[in-house]
């Protein structure tokens, strides 16, 4: 099949053009839905089509999800990518009432999401709303962003990496049951099946304040707010402070839903790229004089995607840059507790000078279980007044049950001990992990004839390289030669491994050469399966990129102190 005849070379985005991978998405769908790509033909892959075409691999990877949203195209691990079969609710995307809707042969997306039930509930002729017009900027900014995440495929065989939640056999199933029942029978079994106050539980509030003081964190009462999840804290601190246009700090890479969380408040983000010792603050004092950003995102510890902690030097300093310019600083202490090796360092919240310049975060979700979905935001009073306030506005108050299940469990005694079998059970994880990575990809190199002057710097490593953490939930691994992790990733899912490519974890586009494994969600034989069927996958796309001596694009070395070795 000619491709280029078939699609043609999209147009720059200019004079009212839309980007290129909607350009190349709607080419694609009207083709589809015309017949010229029949139900089951095989599309090229993402690398394919974009060296055809001669546009970035991550144009064709969007254009790829977003139909794949839509249900016109599916993907099949090991297979390749296929026009979907027209069978039963597919059936509904190819209506003569879609076309009317999108104007002729050209239909459009979001028609179909909002008119795909309508269609299977009846015929009638009536258009639907037009919901393109509803939806806000903040949500069509943050679905750019998540249009970055690749199709999961849900496939048992496919181990994964890319996840970044504790496996269930980690859980304290028994203490948990114990306390359960025994709350059941107590008095305290009514207070589960009400509303909590918007502030949290007692006993809760004051076994989190016990917890928090071990940390050198001393709350006062009026300076705690118990949270549904900690990721329910970000929201609150991105609706509370963040409004149209403000500068909002974050660390390059960051976590991926903080960054979704900022964009759906339509901040700018100022990144600031980290080290083996963390945020870069020459970096950051130079954008804190320039740009006057409202807020401070960073995860000091155990970082993610990176999971490097910021060195203590570093965090006296950044206290003090916070307070000369006045900035608020948003500390997400998501895993501070999971260290498996060297020296712990204090939370941002309790260092000198912090009271009234931290907003500090926790959870026991990492270390616990997720489910619970119980975290805390700590700050001064004024600022948890007007976070509560946020909090009754989206939620009312965090569950009942859950917090009173969480508070009898602390107030027992028995996190102390569960902590230590999982600091010992993920750090057995991580060693085995960092094992088979040396064993399996540390002796795949890219041929020295791949490199030339202008593409690498002569002491560019031509294998994977990977930062080691001393805790945490991550190996964050770099490829040479600039190449990309999305590709790797399609090689990697034919093998049956999975992982999180890097770009999904940096403001802008591009640092595809970076990817992130969890090494926490899977018992030992099965990371061991994983890395090798990953090492497959490097082998395989070191020796296509040497065959097919494709240039790579916009590569930018930063220098050695952002290499992680």
């Amino acid at each position: 099949m000619n491709w280029l005849d078939l699609i043609s070379v999209p147009d720059s985005p200019k004079d009212g053009k839309e980007p290129i991978y909607v350009q190349l998405m709607n080419k694609l769908r009207q083709s589809i839905q015309s017949g010229d790509l029949p139900e089951s033909t095989e599309l090229p892959t993402n690398r394919e089509l974009a060296e055809l075409l001669k546009v970035d691999r991550s144009t064709v990877s969007r254009a790829y999800s977003e139909l794949a949203s839509a249900g016109l195209i599916e993907s099949h691990v090991g297979r390749g990518t296929f026009v979907r079969s027209r069978e039963g609710t597919e059936h509904a995307f190819f209506s003569a009432k879609q076309k009317r809707l999108a104007g002729g042969n050209r239909i459009n997306l979001q028609d179909i999401y909002s008119n795909q039930s309508a269609n299977q509930a009846s015929n009638q002729s009536t258009p639907g709303i037009d919901w393109t017009t509803k939806f806000s900027r903040g949500s069509a900014l943050t679905a750019d962003l998540l249009g970055r995440q690749p199709i999961a495929h849900g496939d048992d065989d496919v181990i994964s990496f890319s996840g970044g939640s504790p496996a269930s056999d980690s859980f304290p199933h028994d203490d948990l049951n114990a306390v359960l029942s025994d709350l059941l029978a107590s008095a305290r079994a009514r207070e589960m099946f009400d509303y909590s106050p918007a502030e949290g539980d007692g006993l809760l509030r004051q076994q989190i304040r016990n917890y928090l003081e071990q940390q050198n964190i001393r709350p006062k009462d009026e300076e705690l707010l118990i949270l549904s999840g900690s990721q329910q804290g970000i929201e609150l601190v991105a609706s509370s402070f963040i409004d149209s246009g403000d500068n909002v700090v974050v660390e390059a890479p960051t976590y991926f839903w903080a960054l979704c969380n900022f964009k759906a408040r339509q901040a700018r983000f100022c990144a600031v790229s980290i080290d083996q010792e963390g945020l870069r603050l020459d970096e950051l004092e130079s954008m804190l004089a320039r740009f006057n950003p409202k807020l401070i995102y960073c995860i000091p510890d155990f970082q993610n995607p990176s999971g490097v902690s910021l060195s203590l030097p570093r965090r006296k300093r950044l206290i003090a840059l916070a307070t000369d310019y006045g900035v608020p600083i948003f500390e997400d202490n998501f895993a501070g507790e999971l260290r498996y090796e060297g020296q712990p360092h204090p939370p941002l919240r309790s260092l000198p000078g912090s009271e009234n310049i931290v907003i500090h975060q926790g959870t026991f979700s990492k270390a616990l279980c997720p489910g619970l979905r119980v975290g805390w935001l700590v700050a001064p009073a004024d600022v948890i007044a007007r976070l509560r306030m946020a909090k009754r506005a989206s939620d009312l108050s965090t569950n009942s049950i859950a917090q009173v299940v969480l508070a009898n469990y602390l107030n027992n005694g028995l996190y102390p001990a569960h902590l230590e079998r999982v600091k010992a059970l993920y750090r057995e994880r991580r060693d085995v992990m960092l094992g088979a990575m040396k064993r399996h990809l540390g002796s795949l190199f890219l041929a020295e004839q791949y490199f030339s002057e202008s593409l690498s710097p002569a002491d560019e490593p031509r294998r994977v390289t990977w930062q080691i953490p001393e805790g945490g939930l991550f190996v964050w691994a770099k490829l040479p030669g600039g190449l990309s992790s999305r590709e790797l990733l399609k090689y990697a899912e034919r093998e049956g491994v999975s992982f999180s490519p890097g770009d999904l974890f940096f403001a802008s586009f591009g640092e595809n050469e970076y990817f992130r494994l969890c090494f926490i969600q899977n018992e030992k034989s099965l990371i061991e399966q994983g890395i090798e069927r990953l090492a497959r996958a490097v082998g395989t796309l070191f020796e296509r990129s040497m065959r097919q001596k494709m240039p790579v694009k916009n590569i930018a070395y930063k220098g050695s102190e952002n290499v992680l070795v």
